[in-house]
């Protein structure tokens, strides 16, 4: 063989050499954590294509009526504010603005009810 064939056949042993690891790095690159990468391309259509379902009429249906209980007299739902807990005779009581109040329960929910000391 002479220089030339020596040069064409280094040449073209580098060129091989170049292209196998092109390959694997491309291939390298296709795996990821062993998992093949998906090769299918998605074409945005020409226009925008909105899916949604059509429009509905929407009733609204009255509340249900609920019957509103008042308390009795010198019952309250809530105290007043500023209220401060006393105790007389080793009972609960809560004054306020010179009245005070006991806590009891009327028709299952807790109310306040005015007592005279």
């Amino acid at each position: 063989m002479n220089a030339t064939s020596n040069r064409l056949f280094t040449l073209v042993a580098l060129v091989a050499l170049v292209v196998s690891c092109y390959a694997t790095v491309v291939r390298a690159q296709r795996v990821v954590y062993g998992v093949p990468a998906r090769t299918t391309v998605v074409v945005a259509p020409p226009r925008a294509v909105v899916v949604a379902p059509a429009p509905r009429a929407v009733v609204v249906a009255p509340a249900p009526a609920v019957a509103v209980v008042g308390l009795p007299s010198g019952y309250i739902a809530v105290l007043p504010t500023g209220y401060r807990v006393v105790t007389v005779s080793g009972a609960r009581y809560y004054y306020v603005g010179g009245i005070h109040y006991r806590a009891t329960f009327y028709q299952g929910r807790t109310c306040y009810v005015r007592v005279r000391l």
